[in-house]
């Protein structure tokens, strides 16, 4: 399945780019239950094609939407026409649209010729959320990036219940970085092999300052880059998303957040929620999910009626103006000239 083709807005005074040379609006959504969220975008470089592994909520039923969630994927050889690959498959289990666990906000990088996966994983499907559950890490050769998965471990994180991992490579040290419940807030991992982490609690800096401070509380899907010779993080607060800037990645200092105004676009017109980030050269592209149907404030999960449960992949181009991350998620991106890692 190819995601849906649509005109997008185009700049003031510059030529109308045609649905060839920009990315439609919704970028996609879930063939099944139109569910589609927590994005994460990686290239891979046996396929020569960007990929986008997403949770497959299951939107359109009335209970246990949240969970008995697959890992979905997608893939597109230039940003712009996206195909739908189906349901990751863990250990030899086919996934499906339906199943008797869950699997939440995959984390992955690439390392030498495999691709490695840390994501929520939960052993039901007891609505509305299955209790706790644990990061598990998961490895495949990037010739195999749907079916090949295997369980290397749980990683040494601060465990039980943590979500939303994000993936960082520093030289030689890898770095993870994590949302724990109960106040544990957004927190670090590091390692030298991807499978031995040493946990550094709580990130340093305003990422966990006060709510006060920060001028939200809760906030997960911390999601870390480098672009422009700075580190970057942004995590969806269910406000926009609220980036915090850093020199070392280690300590962070906020600045004001980003795609909070609905867009334009189709099924673009909310808040952007649980972001990932593919960087180009020069550009920076952020990707995340809508729930243009939601109300805020937001009913109780089992509350909300299919309708309002929907979500769709989006895409936009990030920008620095006067050091400060920017995005104007209505201006069409063009990708006409855009090169390969």
């Amino acid at each position: 399945m190819v995601a849906c083709v649509c005109c997008c807005p185009c700049i003031a005074d510059e030529p109308a780019l045609s649905a060839a040379d920009s990315p439609s609006k919704p970028l996609f959504t879930d063939p099944h239950y139109n569910g589609s969220c927590d994005p994460e975008i990686v290239w891979n470089n046996s396929s020569q094609e960007w990929w986008i592994y997403y949770t497959a909520r299951r939107a359109t039923r009335d209970i246990a939407i949240y969970v008995g969630t697959p890992i979905g994927a997608v893939s597109s050889p230039d940003l712009v026409h996206w195909t739908f690959r189906g349901y990751v498959s863990f250990d030899a289990v086919p996934g499906k649209p339906d199943m008797s666990t869950t699997f939440w906000a995959p984390g992955i990088i690439s390392h030498g010729d495999s691709l490695h996966m840390f994501v929520t994983y939960k052993e039901n499907a007891i609505p509305p959320w299955g209790g706790k559950g644990v990061i598990r890490h998961y490895v495949t050769s990037a010739t195999q990036p749907l079916d090949g998965w295997k369980l290397v471990n749980v990683p040494n994180f601060n465990q039980p219940d943590p979500i939303d991992a994000s993936l960082l490579r520093i030289g030689d040290e890898y770095r993870a970085y994590y949302r724990v419940g109960k106040g544990g807030g957004i927190q670090w991992a590091t390692s030298t092999d991807l499978s031995e982490w040493t946990p550094q609690g709580k990130c340093p800096g305003d990422v966990n300052a006060p709510a006060r401070q920060r001028g939200f509380g809760y906030q997960e899907a911390p999601y870390v880059f480098r672009w422009r010779d700075r580190y970057w993080m942004l995590t969806d607060p269910h406000e926009g998303l609220a980036v915090y800037e850093s020199a070392d990645a280690i300590t962070w200092t906020q600045r004001p957040r980003i795609l909070l105004e609905p867009g334009t676009g189709l099924q673009d017109n909310s808040r952007a929620r649980h972001p990932s980030v593919a960087v180009v050269g020069e550009r920076a592209f952020v990707f995340y999910h809508t729930e243009p149907n939601r109300p805020y404030p937001t009913p109780p999960p089992e509350e909300r009626t299919p309708h309002q449960k929907i979500s769709y992949l989006q895409m936009a181009e990030l920008s620095l103006e006067q050091g400060q991350l920017t995005c104007d998620r209505d201006i069409a991106i063009d990708l006409t000239s855009l090169a390969r890692p």
